[in-house]
């Protein structure tokens, strides 16, 4: 298989997956254009992980085991190491889903690009059980063509974008970039737009086309006691994305992201305030105040709340309980 010519290829790195894996082969099985390589990736697991991925029947997958656990953006990078063999790559996580036009849409969106791009689509949050809490935007079904620099504004601002639902055109070229190993949560928010300033083309396309799975398990839940990972990495990754653009920051444009950054802030000290860990929730606005400033932060507050209001009062939003970054 390895020595095959591929135009597109899946690669789906794996921990202590086998509660989810199965159905998310099934998302792959099921898709209008399938992939000509599907590589599960191994982080050394402990549970039936392989038993599972080997006993699937509904399309055949390559196994690969790492000899030690990389870590989760470790094992992202060991999917980069197949960019030079295909003409699109997919890094598919085991929890998540992808609906059946998947492939063909973004694919299709990127076919015209004569060199490296990225494609990415709406995302449906769903838990454990496969029940739906929101979608990471309005679903209109447009193909949006995003210039660069906007690609990257919208990036240092941590504009979402899932895992499961981006799609690399590598263009038979090695990866330009790989994941940062000192960010446990966000080195996927610093990759997508260090990826993107190599694109010839970039489009968000306005569908649903994946699925997010929250669940007790997934690494952002894990990490999110640790101040540095779950607070201050943020406004590393503005400062850093903001970098990458062509002309530095307005005053304006700074006092924008720190204002941001207050807000993300706030919903997470919030967030554990309703846990019943108020300590911990001074400590979120501790570290954050002196990045943001006192007024900025006291103004995010409010509207922290007053978002809070109308979107889980008003709209009745279902919220996940782990879930402290919306």
């Amino acid at each position: 298989m390895a020595g095959t010519s591929s135009r597109l290829i899946t690669v789906i790195p794996v921990f202590n997956g086998e509660a989810f894996i199965a159905e998310t082969l099934e998302s792959v099985a099921r898709q209008t254009r399938r992939p000509d390589r599907v590589i599960v990736i191994d982080n050394c697991s402990t549970d039936r992980t392989e038993s599972v991925v080997k006993g699937n029947t509904m399309l055949p997958c390559e196994w690969q085991r790492n000899p030690s656990n990389l870590g989760l953006f470790g094992n992202c990078n060991r999917a980069l190491e197949f960019a030079a063999q295909t003409d699109y790559l997919h890094i598919l996580h085991a929890d998540d889903l992808i609906e059946p036009a998947f492939y063909e849409t973004l694919a299709g969106a990127l076919e015209d690009c004569a060199g490296r791009g990225l494609a990415w689509c709406l995302d449906r949050r769903i838990d454990q059980h496969g029940r739906a809490f929101s979608v990471s935007g309005r679903p209109t079904g447009a193909l949006e063509v995003v210039p660069r620099d906007r690609f990257l504004a919208e990036k240092a601002a941590i504009g979402n974008q899932a895992f499961s639902g981006t799609l690399l055109k590598t263009h038979r070229q090695p990866a330009p970039c790989s994941f940062r190993l000192d960010m446990p949560i966000l080195a996927d928010m610093v990759f997508w737009p260090d990826w993107g300033r190599h694109c010839e083309k970039i489009v968000r396309v306005h569908a649903p086309l994946s699925k997010y799975r929250w669940h007790g398990d997934n690494t952002t839940t894990a990490m999110v006691p640790g101040l540095q990972a779950l607070v201050l990495d943020e406004w590393r990754v503005m400062e850093l994305v903001e970098s990458y653009r062509d002309t530095p920051p307005s005053l304006l444009r700074r006092a924008k992201l720190r204002g941001l950054f207050a807000v993300r802030s706030g919903i997470k000290a919030k967030r554990f305030r309703q846990r019943g860990n108020p300590r911990y929730a001074a400590a979120i606005a501790a570290a954050a105040r002196p990045v943001s400033g006192a007024w900025l932060w006291g103004l995010a507050q409010g509207l922290v709340h007053a978002r809070d209001l109308v979107v889980y009062g008003l709209l009745r939003r279902r919220k996940h309980p782990n879930n402290v970054y919306s």
